[in-house]
């Protein structure tokens, strides 16, 4: 039986940690491709909704009462009926009034949202090129590729995911150019690490480990060179029920099939309702089929309800093993949320599952598989603490626009306490104020990232160590936890906090970020309400300045405390977490 939808963060985690524990497991290896459509830009840009509305008043203002032919009228009455409008109603119709007054105004929409593509491919005269209405009534190259249009959760999470390495490609129907804006503001690479393809020639362009396939054409770059890109861009039915035929499409076609057939999918935002796309999959399963049972699925789709033409996607999908399996499968591809939750939910769990294995790569030959178990338990705390500050406490009682605005503020601040820890625990600086850039605890899937011999992967597991240990002091009861900020460098990390006393925690990962964080002041070294955790072994201490292994030393100094040491010197968790609070002056 199908789940109820869920619309928080924490409800698509529990999913994640139950029903959907194996696609969540499978996207965090780097298995899921994305395909991506108007609903994660639906915040920024019009929904196919008011483009249907534009196009009504585009045409509505160019009419020449006195004219009897006028080829505007033509056209909008052929809209009309295209929305079922009887003789008599359409010659009922008030022209002289803006289309948002009409008293069928929403009738008229209603019916025409999923008939867009024939709106669209409605000519206007004999004059006027075939892609008029796209063109000029909806003005595609100055809504969908204005520049200062400004990225969304969904967006900057995509964003996170492409840059952690678990998402290496994005297939999009969408003409905004958003999700590059927002790759471009985390990473000054971004020309270097990310390839756009939205015409053939693109896929030439090599040595990029992240891909964004505009199926339906770019409106920023038809906008700064519309010879190039204008014909590229997608929307009426003529285009698209011949996508798929057309010899400028083929190289194009065969890459959304290699994909499709090679990896798995999952939808968010997209309806899947445009004929290529399901000729695209169709043609992908004849090369490579799918069955039931699959685990992971094949397709997951980030929706709260299937409608037909998802049915149809799992349908074509799972060819003749769908029947007498439709409700299982099913299923096992609605995850019940929509875009903003789930993407949130997939950052967190992505973070989480890396610290995660690395947590088990450092400590887990030295320790054993339960004690990791543990530690892994208690990061999940720490997941759930973050994840239940992203909605609001009671969003029945807000306004949407309000519900967006908080959801965005968490994002932002979410990247900015990642970005805050992984800087200061990379070089022992703090980052630079209003860069806006994203550094990614790993680029790829971390099973793949220890494979590296520069990546260190010893000194973030045992990061992940000092959270989980941060995590079970939550649970005991111990500390409540505040995020810092990085306008606020002073304040640390993170800060612990019970009724008695407080720490200011900054992680480092060796004895020479340590040092840096030393020289650059950024706190006082007779501050006892600072702890400073070192990743790895600390060196010996001078005589002239004695100090303890770890641990305090029973005058007001920072705190410092060493997790390769400490496991070193300590035989259990809970021994460990005792000399962290120790530590801490807890």
């Amino acid at each position: 039986m199908t789940a109820e939808p869920v619309r928080t963060v924490p409800a698509v985690l529990e999913r994640f940690d139950s029903s959907f524990s194996a696609f969540a497991t499978a996207f965090n290896e780097g298995q899921y491709v994305l395909w991506l459509g108007s609903g994660i830009s639906r915040e920024r840009v019009p929904n196919v909704g008011e483009l249907l509305g534009r196009v009504a008043e585009h045409l509505r203002t160019n009419i020449v009462v006195v004219a009897e032919d006028c080829e505007y009228r033509a056209a909008l009455d052929e809209v009309l009926r295209l929305a079922g409008l009887s003789t008599a109603e359409l010659g009922a119709v008030d022209y002289s009034i803006l289309f948002e007054e009409w008293p069928l105004k929403d009738r008229i929409v209603a019916a025409l949202v999923t008939n867009y593509s024939r709106v669209l491919d409605v000519l206007v005269g004999d004059d006027n090129p075939e892609d008029y209405l796209v063109w000029t009534g909806l003005d595609i190259p100055n809504i969908y590729g204005a520049p200062d249009l400004e990225p969304d959760v969904e967006h900057y999470c995509i964003a996170i995911l492409m840059l952690e390495g678990v998402v290496e490609a994005a297939v999009t129907a969408n003409w905004d150019g958003l999700l590059e804006k927002a790759l471009r503001e985390f990473s000054p690479a971004f020309d270097a690490l990310v390839r756009v393809a939205v015409k053939p020639d693109d896929f030439r362009v090599v040595g990029r480990r992240i891909e964004v396939i505009k199926v339906h054409g770019c409106a920023v770059r038809a906008r700064d060179d519309e010879a190039g890109y204008r014909s590229s861009l997608v929307a009426r039915h003529s285009q698209i029920s011949t996508w798929t035929e057309q010899p400028q499409n083929r190289l194009m076609r065969k890459q959304l099939e290699l994909r499709y057939a090679a990896r798995l999918t999952l939808m968010v935002g997209l309806s899947a309702q445009d004929e290529n796309f399901h000729t695209v999959f169709a043609a992908a399963t004849q090369d490579l089929a799918r069955s039931w049972p699959a685990s992971p699925p094949a397709v997951v789709l980030s929706e709260e309800r299937l409608e037909s033409y998802h049915q149809s996607v799992l349908r074509t999908t799972y060819g003749a093993t769908y029947q007498g399996n439709a409700s299982a499968i099913k299923d096992s591809s609605l995850l019940g949320a929509y875009g903003k939750p789930v993407l949130l939910a997939l950052v967190l769990s992505s973070l989480t599952e890396k610290l995660s294995f690395l947590v088990e790569h450092a400590i887990g030959s030295t320790w054993g598989s339960v004690a990791v178990k543990q530690l892994q338990a208690d990061l999940l705390r720490i997941r759930d603490l973050v994840a239940s500050h992203a909605d609001p406490s009671d969003p029945t009682a807000l306004e949407r626009a309000t519900i967006l605005e908080f959801q965005r503020q968490f994002a932002a601040r979410l990247v900015d306490v990642a970005n805050f820890a992984l800087t200061v625990f990379r070089t022992g600086r703090m980052p630079v104020q209003g860069g806006g850039r994203y550094e990614p605890l790993s680029d790829r899937p971390a099973a793949q990232a220890v494979l590296n011999a520069d990546f260190p992967s010893k000194q973030f597991g045992r990061l992940g160590v000092a959270l989980a240990l941060i995590g079970r002091g939550l649970t005991a009861g111990q500390w409540t936890t505040e995020l810092g900020h990085s306008t606020m460098a002073a304040d640390g990390v993170i800060r612990l906090v019970n009724a008695q006393k407080s720490a200011r925690v900054f992680f480092v990962r060796d004895a020479t970020t340590l040092t840096q964080l030393e020289l650059d002041a950024s706190f006082d070294d007779s501050d006892g309400d600072v702890l400073i955790v070192v990743a790895d072994e600390e060196p010996p201490t001078q005589t002239r300045s004695p100090r303890s292994r770890f641990g305090r030393d029973g005058r007001t100094s920072v705190g410092r405390f060493s997790v390769a040491s400490t496991v070193a010197d300590t035989e259990s968790v809970d021994d460990l977490y005792e000399a962290f609070k120790l530590a801490s002056g807890f």
